[in-house]
């Protein structure tokens, strides 16, 4: 068996010397040329050897270059007559301290007590489930002690998603009138509930509860020529009003640009400023891990949102954190449940402040700490750069039941942001066969013909030698 083996290995090193001879890589047919001096021969050797060191070394230079510098933002100037989209608005429902709503003080006196006393603990429980922005550390054992006597109130253990649907305003209940553009507006046809880490959002043209083209997403293109860009919000009730991307969620742990109408008679005008991004189409062509950052559509694994942005992967990656200590989460971190990520029951809330995971601070969240709860997000690729100009109060009108928040841009931008890709992936295969046809000289009919030489000529010499062997 020994000697087969030896003749068939010596049948294929003379069968790659054919290949070499015969291949039009440069250098390859002077190696295995026998009628060369063997130094000649070992001279071609050399060569090829450094030039496919030096191809290689300059392949791995261009993909260490292309993750540094896949892409650069350029600033770009715009016409004047450059039409905007009005930005995602917000607008929270808040808690007010001065008034308890008479449905919630039935219910807390429906729990019982026997010395008659209001449970004003378990009313602030039931509170921070409809607004949990005001929660602080360590409250919940506060609130809802293991031990609070016979008889008495206690917080309520489970069905905590159920209690906030119950006592969340309803829409109805919250707004009283919406103009766009001066003119007016169905507030609950386009102002969408979500239910956000802040509590209860009504999100005006949201990607997260909404879809561009859907009879409840408002065309809110403006026109400079024509058009004021301006959204009055009026309302019954408390109110937070958060300017967002579209892809964004409100996050009171994350910076933002908020305005707050929380007494009656109350009358703020917000004014902003917005800086646009575009992007050149070759730019989804390139990983997110290379162009840093993430379109709204390009969702992450087990998100619970509809859409990517930075404040979504903020949400999911501190839900992910709840999940992993309690095996539960805060349900408003989830718009809507998800049997597999099940809501926390008063047990599993009091497991996650052990933690401080209820509402951490975000800077522990953030990637560059040394927290073990650190989140990697990447910024959304369509986020727009907002600047607040102007923030002023008018004077209150004591007469005048409502609060009133009025959003303006008194300017439009002359520039934008523009994100283009430095490297494509034609770039890539151009760059990539140069330098290999610069050392090697080789070309897409060189790998054709290694696959050809190695697969259907091979295949074809043995059929012609067995075809002679039986004659």
């Amino acid at each position: 068996m020994l000697p087969k083996l030896r003749t068939g290995n010596w049948k294929w090193v003379s069968y790659l010397k054919d290949y070499c001879a015969n291949c039009t890589l440069a250098g390859f047919s002077y190696i295995a040329n026998q009628n060369l001096h063997l130094l000649e021969r070992t001279f071609w050797l050399i060569c090829v050897v450094i030039s496919t060191v030096g191809s290689y070394l300059l392949i791995s230079q261009y993909q260490r270059d292309f993750n540094s510098r896949a892409v650069s933002i350029v600033y770009e100037s715009l016409p004047s007559t450059h039409k905007i989209l009005f930005p995602t608005i917000a607008v929270c429902d808040m808690y007010n301290k001065f008034v308890a709503p008479p449905e919630l003080i039935e219910y807390v006196t429906s729990l019982g007590s026997t010395d008659e006393e209001y449970s004003y603990d378990v009313e602030t429980f039931i509170n921070f489930l409809v607004y949990p922005y005001f929660y602080r550390e360590d409250n919940i054992k506060g609130w809802c002690a293991e031990d609070c006597g016979e008889g008495c109130a206690e917080c309520p253990a489970k069905d905590l998603r159920q209690l906030y649907e119950r006592f969340m305003t309803n829409c109805s209940d919250f707004f009283v009138s919406c103009e766009f553009s001066l003119r007016p507006m169905d507030c609950c046809k386009y102002f969408l509930p979500l239910t956000t880490p802040h509590g209860n959002c009504f999100m005006f043209n949201s990607l997260l509860n909404n879809k561009k083209g859907s009879l409840t997403w408002y065309n809110n293109e403006i026109d400079p020529l024509t058009d004021t860009a301006k959204i009055k919000i009026v309302t019954k009730k408390p109110t937070q009003l958060s300017v967002l991307n579209e892809e964004d969620v409100p996050h009171n742990s994350l910076a933002g640009y908020k305005v707050e109408a929380n007494k009656p008679g109350q009358d703020k005008v917000f004014q902003i400023f917005m800086q646009t991004m575009s992007n050149d189409p070759d730019v989804r062509e390139i990983s997110p891990e290379y162009r840093q950052c993430r379109f709204p559509d390009e969702l992450i694994r087990d998100t619970a949102y509809k859409a990517y942005s930075f404040s979504t992967c903020f949400v999911d990656c501190h839900r992910v954190h709840q999940m992993k200590e309690c095996n539960c989460s805060v349900f408003n971190f989830l718009p809507e449940p998800i049997s597999k990520y099940p809501d926390c029951d008063l047990q599993g809330l009091l497991c996650l402040e052990d933690y401080t995971l209820v509402r951490p601070d975000a800077r522990n969240l953030l990637p560059w700490t040394d927290s073990k709860y650190s989140c990697e997000c990447l910024p959304s690729c369509t986020e727009s750069d907002f600047r607040v100009v102007f923030d002023h109060q008018l004077p209150f009108n004591k007469s005048n039941p409502y609060m009133t928040i009025s959003v303006t841009m008194p300017e439009f931008a002359t520039e934008r942001y523009r994100r283009q890709a430095l490297r494509t992936r034609l770039d890539v295969v151009v760059t990539i066969g140069g330098i290999l046809g610069l050392f090697l000289g080789a070309s897409i009919l060189s790998g054709i013909e290694f696959v050809y030489y190695f697969t259907l000529r091979l295949w074809n010499n043995y059929r012609k030698k067995h075809h002679h062997q039986q004659f």
